[in-house]
């Protein structure tokens, strides 16, 4: 019939590395009352975990489960094998932790050529370890932030008060991917009372971050626009004088590495003065600003934009690069 609306496949990626909680999820998933529609849902398990399946919880859920054992064969047509012979409702991926995360948007494109006659709804989660987060990222930074670069959502378990680092685990999320969702989970009631607190004074007349806090102040901004907006700060970065900007505006930022050596890009917001000719593309100034978030052509959406009240040369910082964790 003209106009009939697609039904709905729902894709579930769930990334992580070993022992990071990815069965446990997903088992808790198919047995959760939010599953409890009685469709079926087809689990493709890229990897054996520790933990399996258990007949019982596949049969509540009315699941079923097929393994894909290596990289090569996790394409869509093995994946329209399947779907075939199982006819689902749902899909469930755990993704293996090794492989590239980078395949996850192709992936989506496949799967609505497959699912040519259904809407495909694809939600992607990474399942972290806490206690092994910072072992991870010292060790294959590339395939962490990969995957935190196609995760809509990041759930961090087996957190405690006495060992999770929430300002790194945010820091290297963010910097990546600022839209990301993070969710903390701790058996430990205390850990979701215990406040984050900046090293710097954000209730302050002016906002003094020093440059050991570039990092942490820029996570914090994205995540608390309310804190910073309205506010005057001061803090010290490069002057960027790209062309194509309307007059009385350069770019005030700083380099930042994200993941790795190879991983550094300038991380630059609008900043407006009213004369900038005494200062250098590429020069290190003391900006003390007034911040305001608004929508700017060159971001395409709402961003912050510094309006410069003072403009003070500054030293090169002994390391020019930002970091996050």
């Amino acid at each position: 019939m003209f106009g009939k609306r697609k039904e709905e496949m729902m894709v579930y990626v769930v990334m992580g590395f070993l022992e990071a909680g990815k069965t446990s999820l997903v088992r808790d998933l198919i047995v959760d009352d939010m599953f409890d529609d009685k469709i079926k849902t087809l689990i493709l398990a890229c990897e054996e975990g520790e933990e399996e399946y258990e007949e019982a919880d596949l049969k509540k859920g009315c699941a079923v489960c097929e393994y894909i054992e290596d990289e090569e064969s996790f394409n869509g047509k093995v994946i329209q094998k399947f779907l075939k012979k199982h006819r689902p409702d749902r899909i469930i991926i755990e993704y293996n932790g090794m492989w590239s995360a980078a395949k996850i948007p192709e992936l989506y494109d496949e799967l609505e050529e497959i699912c040519f006659d259904r809407e495909v709804i694809m939600q992607t989660l990474d399942v972290v370890n806490d206690e092994t987060f910072s072992l991870y990222m010292k060790n294959m930074p590339s395939l962490m932030v990969e995957q935190f670069k196609v995760a809509e959502m990041i759930i961090v378990n087996r957190c405690t008060v006495e060992n999770t680092k929430k300002s790194a685990i945010r820091g290297s999320v963010k910097a990546v991917n600022p839209r990301a969702q993070i969710v903390y989970e701790s058996e430990d009631d205390a850990f979701y009372e215990m406040k984050e607190e900046m090293p710097f004074d954000v209730n302050a007349d002016v906002i003094e971050v020093n440059e050991g806090d570039f990092g942490l102040w820029y996570v914090d901004m994205i995540d608390h626009q309310e804190t910073y907006n309205g506010k005057t700060l001061k803090l010290t970065g490069m002057i960027q004088k790209p062309g194509g900007l309307d007059k009385g505006f350069a770019v005030f930022g700083r380099y930042a590495m994200t993941c790795c050596a190879d991983d550094v890009q300038f991380m630059g917001f609008l900043c407006k003065a009213d004369d900038w000719s005494q200062i250098k593309s590429g020069q290190y100034v003391t900006v003390t600003a007034r911040m305001e978030y608004k929508f700017m052509a060159e971001y395409g959406e709402e961003g912050p934009v510094f309006y410069a009240e003072e403009i003070v040369p500054a030293q090169k910082p002994e390391d020019e690069l930002v970091y996050f964790n």
